[in-house]
């Protein structure tokens, strides 16, 4: 499956009314659907999920001023809306 992660973070980005890194270290695209998305590693990112349920925008538990990793847990759904 080809993913376009430009516009799967624009889209993230537009959604959530958040600022996404474009370094990325690491994609896992799961067989559920779900899409793992890492800027940095961090040894304990602590995830909160969105309100609509749709992402879990992880963090450094230092520092909560820039996302370390974003999870989508249902990327057909983000990308239809």
């Amino acid at each position: 499956m080809d993913l376009d992660l430009k516009k799967i973070l624009s889209k993230l980005e537009k959604r959530y009314k958040i600022r996404l890194p474009r370094n990325v270290l690491a994609v896992d695209y799961g067989e559920r659907g779900d899409l793992y998305i890492r800027f940095r590693h961090i040894e304990r990112p602590v995830g909160e999920p969105t309100k609509d349920g749709l992402a879990v925008l992880f963090y450094d538990e230092e520092s909560y001023d820039q996302a370390v990793a974003v999870e989508v847990l249902d990327l057909t759904r983000l990308m239809r809306e």
